[in-house]
């Protein structure tokens, strides 16, 4: 005994001087040619408390080499990893958990074949669900490296549907008799999963994500608040987005808003959703725009007369949203005091709700051509006509009124989707404002800025030059063309700081 307790000494003494030495590949060969991997595991499982910790450095860092990783698949380190996955000390667990996520996750298709030849990819359905968040994330992150490979797939997800022995099916069965925080993880892999079309239709199938939905729409408060980021996370990809808007989900979602007691994280989430469910499948909008006093818009409404930034920003992406389709561009149409409002943030003494402002009428307005002539009508053509004549002028006073470095980028990336318009275009040629900045070519700081103007320019140019005589001299234009030309960082040699009187 004594010997054997002195050779876990020697073994622990090597592993402290490899992991306070440099991480590179000649330490770790002369450690393992001291030890082996074997013996390094049998030294960990019998080690003293002071001597664990040099140990589990040893082993993760071992796992950083192409040229060691496949020893952990050896039979003797194997039955190591399978009493560690399941151990008391949570150090233990950890270690496997980290091991697992780097032999499969730096591997490649061979290691996962590897892992799976070997049987202990399996160890991740217990540590998914471990008491520790390390634990579990680790191991969710070997699981999610391994599914994208056809085998790591098949394993996780079966061959046969309703046979229980996949990971997912096992981790699906088990999730009524999980504790909440164990039980959320599991549902955030299956969410994380599904960003796999493979994966999402399996698991679709199986109800997994009604599970997702369910955990949101329960009566537990705390459950349903916890759920959130999980139907932020589902709504981020598109084949979650097509999940929540499929029949009858958009109602069940949007009767969350009609309650008088809705959690403010619950109503920012719902209103989010919706949005993007009315940006997917815009035939949603019967069902969700069907008046002022539905759910949907009462809750955008107000959230943007909150005085909560974060409750406006969110109201304008969920416009922005509702806005891409046709039917729910025209109901915000005839929504005359709201659409007044979000022409007015886009001046907003809060530079954050300003530049949110701007971006969603840049995102609007982008996707549709401006209306090309001045007889057009329809709610395209009216959208364009609110935007020339109203937010138009107060996005110019801007340039003066907002030089913020962060503020700028918005209030270009606005002008050049603005002066896609040809009227947009004769309007903001002579504003004082423009005139200002245009020739200034040191007038922007950030590589955002530069960029963004140096689109307007381009859009000027390409779209309008017929009539741009009108305003510039030929030494203005031709410095502007070379602008175009040269790119957003050019500055002519000389060139003045202010020079906009020489623009007309």
């Amino acid at each position: 005994a004594g010997t054997r307790l002195a050779a876990m000494a020697t073994a622990a003494a090597a592993a402290r001087e490899f992991v306070s030495g440099p991480r590179v590949i000649q330490g770790a060969q002369q450690l393992l040619s001291r030890f082996s991997l074997e013996s390094l595991c049998e030294a960990l499982a019998n080690a003293r408390q002071e001597d664990a910790e040099p140990l589990i450095l040893a082993l993760e860092g071992l796992t950083d080499f192409d040229e060691v990783r496949p020893k952990f698949l050896d039979d003797g380190v194997k039955t190591f990893l399978g009493q560690g996955a399941s151990a008391a000390d949570p150090r233990l667990r950890a270690m496997v958990a980290k091991l697992l996520a780097q032999v499969v996750g730096k591997g490649g298709e061979a290691a996962v074949a590897s892992v799976l030849n070997a049987g202990i990819l399996s160890l991740c359905e217990p540590l998914l669900v471990d008491e520790e968040t390390g634990v579990a994330e680790n191991a969710a992150r070997a699981v999610q490296c391994a599914v994208q490979w056809p085998a790591g797939r098949e394993a996780l997800l079966g061959t046969q549907p309703g046979d229980g022995s996949s990971m997912a099916e096992q981790l699906q069965n088990r999730l009524p008799q999980l504790p909440e925080v164990q039980r959320i993880r599991a549902l955030s892999l299956f969410v994380e999963l599904g960003r796999s079309s493979e994966c999402f239709a399996v698991l679709e199938n199986r109800g997994a994500y009604q599970k997702v939905l369910d955990a949101f729409l329960t009566d537990d408060l705390l459950l349903k608040l916890n759920a959130v980021e999980l139907m932020d996370a589902l709504s981020s990809y598109d084949a979650g987005q097509a999940f929540l808007g499929r029949a009858g989900l958009p109602e069940q979602l949007a009767r969350e808003l009609a309650d008088p007691y809705c959690e403010p994280s619950i109503r920012l989430c719902v209103t989010r959703l919706l949005g993007l469910v009315l940006r997917r499948t815009p035939s949603t909008a019967s069902v969700l725009l069907p008046g002022r006093e539905a759910p949907f818009p009462l809750s955008v409404a107000g959230l943007m007369d909150s005085r909560d930034q974060s409750e406006k920003l969110c109201a304008l992406n969920a416009w922005v949203d509702a806005s891409t389709g046709l039917e729910g561009l025209t109901f915000f149409l005839r929504w005359t005091p709201l659409l007044q409002d979000i022409v007015s943030m886009t001046s907003s003494t809060q530079n954050e709700v300003a530049k949110g402002a701007m971006a969603a009428w840049a995102a609007v307005l982008e996707e549709r051509p401006p209306a090309a002539a001045a007889t057009a009508a329809g709610p395209e053509a009216e959208i364009w006509e609110i935007a020339e004549q109203r937010v138009l002028p107060l996005v110019l006073k801007n340039l003066t009124g907002k030089p913020f470095p962060d503020v700028r980028p918005h209030t270009w990336h606005l002008l050049a989707v603005l002066v896609r318009s040809q009227k947009a275009a004769q309007q903001a040629m002579p504003a004082q404002e423009l005139r200002d900045l245009l020739l200034n070519f040191q007038s922007e700081q950030s590589a955002d800025a530069r960029i963004e103007k140096h689109k307007l320019v381009q859009t000027l140019m390409t779209e309008h030059r017929q009539f741009l005589g009108n305003f510039l001299n030929e030494e203005v234009y031709t410095l502007l063309t070379d602008y175009v030309q040269q790119g957003p960082y050019w500055v002519p040699r000389g060139a003045a700081t202010a020079v906009g009187d020489s623009s007309g």
